[in-house]
């Protein structure tokens, strides 16, 4: 169970969870969760209340997302993430 810290001060990747999908460090929440949320017009501050998430650790999802944008676009587009 190998935590991987990434350049996001609150994404790591946890090989037990989504199988090291990137998610917010602490949480099951996956940056994709954030983003599905954030694409259907749901504000930060929505998405923080949902999660029970700062708006620090929505907006790094976000960033990361913008970062990383093919990545998470695929975890979206093949439903890759088991066990939700």
């Amino acid at each position: 169970m190998a935590i991987e810290r990434t350049a996001h001060p609150y994404i790591v990747r946890d090989s037990a969870i989504y199988g090291g999908e990137p998610i917010i460090e602490g949480t099951r929440t996956g940056v994709r969760h954030v983003i599905l949320l954030f694409q259907s017009g749901k504000d930060p501050e929505e998405i923080a209340r949902i999660h029970r998430l700062s708006l620090a650790q929505v907006y790094d999802a976000i960033s990361y997302f913008y970062d990383n944008e093919e990545e998470i676009e695929h975890y979206i587009r093949n439903q890759s993430w088991e066990g939700d």
